[in-house]
């Protein structure tokens, strides 16, 4: 991932590692976005969790992001993450 200036690039990408974005917030900084996922699970056991860390691990690794897990909220099924993109250069914002 380049930037976070195309909201619908977050919608793709984290949709690839099956992830369902139901919002997303701060994307016009480009290089940094607040993220709020559905989550799949009923409950969450320890290999949910296993199995969400190995995803957000592979998206990170792919998609040259760093991602920081903020919350899970297992009443609503979501989980919030904040993203920055390593090396972004935001000087230039396309068009």
């Amino acid at each position: 991932m380049q930037s976070t200036y195309d909201p619908q690039q977050i919608y793709d990408v984290f949709d690839r590692y099956g992830f369902a974005v139901l919002r997303i917030d701060q994307f016009d900084r480009g290089d940094y976005a607040k993220i709020r996922t559905e989550l799949k699970y009923e409950r969450l056991t320890t290999d949910g969790l296993l199995e969400i860390t190995t995803k957000l691990k592979t998206l990170e690794k792919n998609e040259g992001l760093e991602i920081t897990v903020v919350n899970i909220d297992m009443i609503h099924k979501t989980m919030r993450l904040n993203i920055s993109i390593r090396g972004a250069d935001t000087t230039a914002r396309p068009d």
